[in-house]
């Protein structure tokens, strides 16, 4: 194995100004030089022991990526953690960090696996609400939340501005017409996100002078189990509702087809409204119309506000709220008065 020693014996320098120019610390080392030393790396085949210098340096290059769910649940399965996580994952390692992903639902492990894996810091996605407040890695570790509506201070957190989401949603369905909207969650019970999307919803709805029945309403996206209850509430055309606001692109999608298999065309029957528009937004059939965020955009903002908080642990806490826009396909119909 090559040697520090060894690379600046070639190279004519001190083994320090080696180790400045492989950890980026060559401010003060001409680019001649740091051209050179790399270049002798390069030719020696040199790689470094990353947990020799995490044991050096007492820290780590590791990012925690804590993701809520079900400890033998698939979550790449998901589009929307496949497009955030892929993005994340691209992002921390532009920055020289590698991510860490764990996925559980208990709160107890978590401070567990943090402080064996000795992470540089941690980011959670998910819903995990107000039982993380007990968790004294909190407090040691630089912690940034994704899309948590958490009630505690001195945490970071990157959100949605999800209540305007639902807003947008309800301004545009019924500006088209709709006067009898269903709204569909992914998980209305958990997720604090549906509760804000619906919130959002209603508002938009009550200005508008409508309001939704609770036979309007479907607490989750487990439309397998709601076809019974889905078949009947769409067979009279005088009493259905003509649009579905959904609170994800997946559910929407799937969606499409379920009103395929009892016999109603999209839009020209009923017309559907996704959220997140994911890649599969443009590949559906109609194309979805969607309330759109910038998932790109979230991971680059969680995982620049993370690295600040590492490099500086004295940086006051952080709030981000990112905005929505609506993108206008084919999956939703005008109602003519």
């Amino acid at each position: 194995m090559v040697t520090l020693k060894e690379i600046a014996k070639a190279a004519g320098v001190s083994t320090a100004t080696v180790s400045n120019v492989i950890n980026g610390k060559d401010n003060h080392v001409s680019e001649e030089t740091v051209s050179h030393i790399r270049e002798i790396i390069s030719q020696l085949g040199y790689i470094p022991n990353e947990a020799a210098r995490s044991l050096a340096q007492r820290k780590t290059r590791l990012v925690a990526l804590i993701q809520q769910g079900a400890p033998d649940e698939n979550i790449l399965t998901n589009p929307y953690n496949a497009v955030y996580i892929g993005a994340l994952t691209s992002c921390l390692s532009k920055k020289g960090y590698y991510p860490m992903i764990r996925v559980t639902d208990d709160y107890n492990s978590i401070e567990q696996d943090i402080r064996g894996w000795n992470v540089a810091g941690c980011l959670f996605s998910g819903s995990f609400g107000v039982n993380l407040k007990h968790l004294q890695f909190l407090k040691t570790v630089p912690v940034v939340f994704a899309d948590c509506y958490l009630e505690f201070p001195d945490v970071n957190v990157v959100a949605l501005d999800d209540e305007a989401g639902g807003r947008l949603a309800g301004d545009y369905l019924t500006d088209m017409g709709h006067r009898r909207i269903a709204f569909i969650a992914s998980s209305l019970k958990y997720s604090e996100v549906d509760q804000h999307r619906l919130s959002g919803f209603r508002e938009s709805l009550a200005r508008h002078g409508l309001s939704m029945p609770d036979a309007f309403i479907y607490p989750d996206s487990n439309l397998d189990h709601h076809m019974d209850r889905l078949a009947h509430l769409m067979a009279d055309p005088d009493t259905r509702p003509t649009a579905f606001f959904c609170c994800a692109d997946i559910t929407a999608a799937i969606l499409i087809k379920r009103f395929g298999q009892l016999g109603l065309r999209v839009p020209q029957d009923v017309s559907i409204l996704g959220f997140d528009n994911l890649p599969l937004a443009s590949y559906c059939t109609p194309c979805l119309t969607t309330i759109s965020q910038d998932i790109p955009a979230k991971a680059e903002a969680v995982t620049d506000m993370l690295i600040r908080h590492i490099e500086d642990s004295q940086q006051p806490p952080e709030r981000v709220l990112q905005g929505v826009r609506l993108v206008e396909r084919e999956s939703v119909a005008r109602i003519q008065p």
